[in-house]
């Protein structure tokens, strides 16, 4: 038979696991909801290419907008798009959505203003208009706010030619350099859009225009 203590025992024991379990059988639930909390998907650049070119990643009908993403010559340039082919239709699928991540980074999907609502809404229908339409904003928007990103080797020498101190207000260009990584590493206030209206004086060949040596101003 038993004893008394044995008895206290197991019943405090039992006691415990009701506790226990009084408090995780709730919180397993709630965690699991709470867990799979996702990011936001990034575009989805098949379905923006089915739209503006009918998914065909290497065309060129001679309109002015190249690639599966019909990314006019201006801004195929001020986004870094030189590094990898001369125009958006000679480069590959993964370079074209490279530049077109530059652009988003940059000012969204509005580049694409009939398409990208293929992005979100799940319609991939293709039509000429629409992806002459967003050639036209496309290389609007690419004289207003350039450039792209440059090589990460020259990241931290590059830096080193930014004028030092809090108000630092100029940048000497480096090999590789563009204006919208400029902006964004030196935190010009603005963004890419003020530094080009800043320079535009000395960038009356467009924003895509700089060379190595050029200082440029990081404040109007």
């Amino acid at each position: 038979m038993p004893s008394p203590l044995a008895k206290r025992s197991v019943e405090t024991l039992l006691s415990v696991l009701l506790v226990l379990l009084s408090v995780v059988g709730p919180a397993g639930p709630s965690a699991a909801a709470a867990g799979p909390a996702a990011a936001s998907p990034g575009p989805d650049w098949e379905r923006i290419a089915a739209c503006e070119s009918n998914g065909r990643w290497h065309i060129n009908t001679g309109n002015g907008y190249h690639g599966g993403l019909q990314i006019d010559l201006a801004t195929w340039r001020a986004y870094g798009g030189h590094r990898y082919a001369p125009r958006a239709d000679l480069a590959t699928r993964a370079e074209q959505i490279a530049v077109g991540k530059r652009i988003v980074r940059d000012r969204g999907l509005s580049a694409w203003p009939n398409c990208a609502r293929t992005a979100t809404s799940g319609s991939a229908g293709s039509s000429a208009g629409s992806a002459s339409g967003s050639g036209d904003s496309s290389a609007t928007a690419a004289r207003q706010s350039p450039p792209a990103a440059p090589d990460p080797q020259q990241a931290s020498a590059t830096r080193g030619r930014t004028s030092t101190g809090a108000a630092a207000r100029t940048y000497v260009v480096q090999p590789g350099d563009c204006l919208s990584v400029i902006a964004e590493r030196t935190h010009a206030p603005g963004g890419t859009k003020a530094l080009y209206e800043a320079n535009k004086d000395a960038l009356d060949q467009g924003p895509d225009h700089i060379y190595p040596g050029q200082r440029l101003r990081l404040r109007a």
